[in-house]
């Protein structure tokens, strides 16, 4: 289940009057994350669903706030039914490094959701709540994959393209070949089409960029570096929600 990456609205849109009133925001935003829920839960059980819904939320409000710091905002959340969710922006970076920061404040910040099901295992010894952060875990650690929609197309997008274009072509293709797999193994066909479809469609349009300025050498070294840092952060918390060691709590 991925969470799409943030994108500003299109141009011709950006200064357009809103099409739906509040209350319609409201009811479709918790029509939408009902159907979020039962989607997860139907698959993996009610503690997979709340896990996924709060890890999406956090997740999302991760970008929210890089983009109102920023200057990009205000930020808003949309969840998107059956896939996730979707920061957007009011306006779009000036430049591609803050394009890149926007992009990883949500798989880093949305590690935070994982802390609560982790308090609850230790304190109930019960592995499904070690599920939920894993989970969690999970959600942010595919988002930073180097391909559309992912967060990682414009976190390490632009620092790959910069070497050559035709390194972040090779990763598309294997974050494509990836997702395949991933269907295949899991039968989540809907995620691997998804992204998939987005996959294929940048090898044969190219991926969209932001008109902004591109990454300086030493931007670069650093959306390296701090990919690499979100990487680490996301697979340790998959991995440590795997050990058994998180459940040494009060009913070890």
């Amino acid at each position: 289940m991925p969470t799409a990456e943030p994108e500003a609205p299109h141009p011709a849109q950006a200064g357009a009057p809103a099409t739906r009133s509040p209350v319609n925001e409201v009811v479709w935003g918790i029509i939408s994350t009902a159907l979020l829920a039962a989607w997860i839960g139907w698959q993996a059980g009610w503690v997979w669903a709340v896990a996924g819904v709060t890890g999406v939320f956090v997740h999302e409000y991760g970008h929210v706030l890089a983009m109102n710091a920023l200057g990009c905002g205000p930020g808003r959340i949309r969840i998107i039914p059956f896939l996730g969710g979707a920061a957007t922006m009011a306006r779009p970076p000036d430049t591609d490094f803050k394009g890149v920061l926007i992009s990883l404040a949500g798989p880093v910040f949305g590690l935070v959701a994982a802390i609560p099901f982790v308090l609850l295992a230790r304190q109930t010894g019960d592995a499904r709540w070690i599920g939920g952060a894993f989970f969690i875990g999970i959600i942010n650690l595919i988002n930073l994959a180097p391909a559309p929609p992912l967060d990682g197309s414009k976190a390490l997008g632009p620092a790959l393209a910069r070497i050559n274009p035709l390194l972040e072509r090779v990763a598309l293709v294997l974050v494509g070949a990836a997702a395949v797999y991933w269907a295949i193994e899991t039968g989540n066909w809907l995620f691997g089409a998804f992204v998939g479809i987005a996959t294929l469609g940048a090898l044969r349009t190219g991926v969209a960029r932001y008109a902004a300025r591109p990454l300086t050498a030493g931007e670069w070294m650093a959306a390296v570096g701090l990919w690499c840092l979100a990487l680490g952060l996301c697979l340790s918390l998959v991995l440590a929600s795997a050990s058994p060691g998180l459940l040494a709590g009060r009913h070890a």
